[in-house]
């Protein structure tokens, strides 16, 4: 019987990260999440050595029941992408199966291997008893069994052996709380602590408290927000000033540029001042969510913001928030956690138990 390895999932709309404790350390693999049907080969197509320059990074080519998807960076280059955001494609697709392809070939490499899954979900989904078991039921029909894929050419089959799934916070509450281990790392004392954190992704902004081992349901929420605000607003003040349409991606990826710039009919033209209003206006509205959820935030020991929004909008939500602290890489600090979790006995039974549907207890740790 081969060895199963216990892999977490944070399957973000702006990025798809996958975690493992392998000889003691955190691997991690991060895809940006956007998909097109299409292929990177251009044929006889050149340039020649005109305006040579380093070559730009091409996405995987994910292959499965005879279709190329292409996956990651630089997809709209080569095919239109697909960006879905509704939460119904957290559960299936043809979306989501390539990008997880790409991101365990990536953690795992190419080869054959039997894996148990520990997926992060949003609060949103999961609050929702009914929402979680369906997404949950939904994940399970088609992930648990073997599947066989390539990427860039290379075979890879994978059998998944068991799926479970926690709030995407949580994993960042263990990576703050638990060694690769899965042990309780900090002092006892930090248990008792009450502890607020903010998830802000790309699409979705999740609130959660824990105290004494419990999720506090008062303190605990989400909402579909997040990075996704200033892009969509990026998207419309490029259009309406220069004529050209963004994808959300794009968008995104001018958002975090230092010197954010498009070239146009007209010339190349800064956009820094569009940028700056759109991060402005989605800062706000994160903001106001957190505000209406915690106030200040004081009733808090520890108060943490994790997930690539947080990064991105350090400096306001440190500002607004002083005792806040953004937690070391943020953008895989779910995944990491939930890694470090899913190390525990007990984590993947052998039959998976829907009736107690509690989502609102942190397991003892």
């Amino acid at each position: 019987m081969p060895e199963t390895r216990r892999i977490s999932l944070d399957p973000g709309f702006g990025s798809f990260k996958a975690a493992a404790i392998s000889d003691g350390r955190p691997a991690v693999a991060v895809v940006t999440s956007v998909v097109g049907v299409g292929q990177t080969d251009l044929g006889l197509l050149s340039l020649g050595r005109v305006g040579r320059h380093r070559p730009r990074e091409k996405p995987y080519t994910v292959t499965f029941d005879g279709v190329d998807y292409l996956v990651g960076p630089g997809v709209a280059q080569y095919a239109q992408p697909v960006e879905r955001m509704d939460m119904r494609r957290l559960a299936d697709g043809p979306e989501l199966r390539a990008i997880l392809y790409a991101t365990l070939h990536q953690l795992l490499g190419p080869g054959e291997v039997q894996v148990a899954l520990l997926s992060g979900l949003p609060v949103e989904v999961l609050a929702d008893r009914k929402v979680a078991l369906q997404t949950l039921r939904g994940l399970r029909s088609w992930l648990i069994g073997s599947h066989v894929f390539a990427v860039d050419g290379q075979e890879t089959a994978i059998t998944i052996t068991a799926v479970e799934a926690m709030g995407q916070p949580v994993g960042s509450y263990f990576a703050w709380g638990l060694n690769n281990a899965g042990h309780w790392a900090r002092a006892n004392g930090d248990l008792r602590v009450p502890v607020g954190i903010c998830d802000i992704g790309f699409n979705t902004v999740d609130l959660l408290s824990v105290q004494g081992g419990q999720i506090l349901g008062r303190f605990t929420g989400g909402d579909t927000l997040g990075v996704r605000r200033a892009a969509e607003l990026l998207i419309q003040g490029v259009q309406g000033q220069h004529g050209r349409k963004l994808s959300l991606h794009e968008a995104d990826a001018l958002l975090r540029q230092r010197k954010p710039h498009l070239y146009t009919p007209d010339g190349e033209v800064d956009i820094a001042a569009l940028v700056q209003q759109s991060l402005v206006a989605a800062t706000d509205a994160i903001i106001s969510l957190v505000d209406r959820r915690w106030d200040n935030g004081c009733q808090f020991g520890h108060l943490f913001f994790t997930g690539g929004g947080s990064e991105l909008l350090r400096q306001a939500l440190l500002q607004q928030y002083p005792k806040g602290v953004v937690l070391p890489d943020p953008v895989t600090a779910n995944a990491v956690g939930l890694a470090r979790y899913a190390q525990r006995s007990g984590v993947f039974p052998a039959q998976l138990s829907e009736s107690t549907g509690n989502h609102r207890k942190i397991p003892a740790l």
